[in-house]
C-alpha cells in the first residue's frame, strides 16, 4: 500500500466476539476513491468532488447542488451488531463522532434542508424523500414503527409541517423526522459565572464535530456538537431519556443521509468513528 493511499483513506476495524460480548470499531480519517468498496451510495450521494469537480475532496457528499431537490444516503456496507442474539431488551452502548460541513451554494444562499446520522435495518434508500424528510423517510412512511430508524438530524430549514422548532437545530429522530427531542444548535462552555451557551450556525460552511452516544444502562441518548478544531465540550447539547431496545434490531446499518429543497447547499462528512 502506497503512502498516497494511506493519506487518502485510513480505515481501522477491530471486531472481537465472545458468547457474552461483541465489540465493533470503525475509524475513517478521510474518505476517498480508494475506499469505494466500503460505502453504498443511494440517490445523489457520492464521494464528494472538490470545488472544480476534477478530483475528490476526501468527504462523503450527500447531495449534489446541480440536481434540484437532491437527496441521498451513504451507508457503510457491513452490518453492525447492536444487540446480543436472542435478547430483545438489551442494546450495546455505542458512541460515534464525525466532522461535517453544510455549505450553501453562492448562486442560491438560502439553506435547505440538512443531513442526519442514521441507523437503519437495510442498506437501501427505502423510497426516502428529500426536502424536510432528509432522505430518511417519506410522507407515507414517516412515523411508522416498522421503520426501525434511529437518526440525529442537523436541520437548517424550519418545516412547520414537520414541527421543526427553528431553521437551525439538532434533533433526535425515532422512526420519524418529527423529532422526539430537538434544540437550537450550539454548545456549552463553562465560565467563571457558570455555563454559557454559544450559538453555532450549521449552514455556515464551517466544519463542526458531532458526538453521539447511547448509554444502555441509563437509557440515555447524548448529542454534543462543537467547532472541529476544538476539543469536545464537557456538557452535552442534548441528553434524552429513550429506550432504543424497541427501535434497534440485532444487526443494523449505519451511515449518513441528507437532502436539499429549493435552497441549494452541499452536505459533507469529512471523517467518522464508531464504536460499541
Amino acid at each position: 500500500m502506497t503512502m498516497q493511499t494511506l493519506c487518502f483513506i485510513t480505515l481501522f476495524i477491530a471486531i472481537s466476539i465472545s458468547q457474552a460480548t461483541s465489540a465493533y470499531r470503525l475509524q475513517f480519517n478521510n474518505f476517498g476513491i480508494n475506499g469505494s468498496d466500503l460505502f453504498s451510495f443511494h440517490g445523489d450521494a457520492e464521494y464528494g468532488p472538490d470545488a472544480g469537480r476534477m478530483s475528490r475532496s476526501g468527504a462523503l457528499g450527500l447531495t449534489q447542488f446541480r440536481i434540484p431537490f437532491s437527496h441521498g444516503r451513504a451507508i457503510y456496507i457491513n452490518p453492525i451488531t447492536f444487540k446480543p442474539p436472542n435478547n430483545a431488551s438489551s442494546v450495546y452502548p455505542f458512541t460515534t463522532s464525525f466532522t461535517f460541513s453544510i455549505t450553501p451554494h453562492n448562486t442560491n444562499p438560502i439553506p435547505g434542508h440538512g443531513f442526519a446520522f442514521l441507523v437503519v435495518p437495510r442498506n437501501q434508500d427505502d423510497a426516502a424523500s428529500g426536502l424536510g424528510y432528509l432522505s430518511l423517510v417519506n410522507r407515507t412512511s414517516n412515523g411508522n414503527p416498522n421503520n426501525h430508524l434511529f437518526a440525529v438530524e442537523f436541520d437548517v430549514f424550519q418545516d412547520k409541517y414537520l414541527h421543526d422548532i427553528n431553521d437551525n437545530h439538532v434533533g433526535i429522530d425515532i422512526n420519524s423526522v418529527d423529532s422526539v427531542t430537538s434544540v437550537k444548535s450550539g454548545y456549552w462552555v463553562m465560565t467563571r459565572s457558570g455555563w454559557l451557551f454559544k450559538y453555532l450556525k450549521l449552514s455556515s460552511g464551517d466544519k463542526y464535530t458531532a458526538w453521539i452516544g447511547y448509554n444502555n444502562n441509563l437509557k440515555v441518548i447524548s448529542v454534543t456538537i462543537g467547532l472541529a478544531h476544538l476539543k469536545k465540550p464537557n456538557r452535552p447539547l442534548i441528553e434524552a431519556k429513550y429506550d432504543l431496545s424497541s427501535v434497534l434490531l440485532e444487526k443494523m446499518y449505519a451511515g449518513f443521509a441528507g437532502s436539499m429543497g429549493r435552497g441549494v447547499e452541499t452536505h459533507e462528512v469529512w471523517d467518522w468513528t464508531f464504536q460499541n
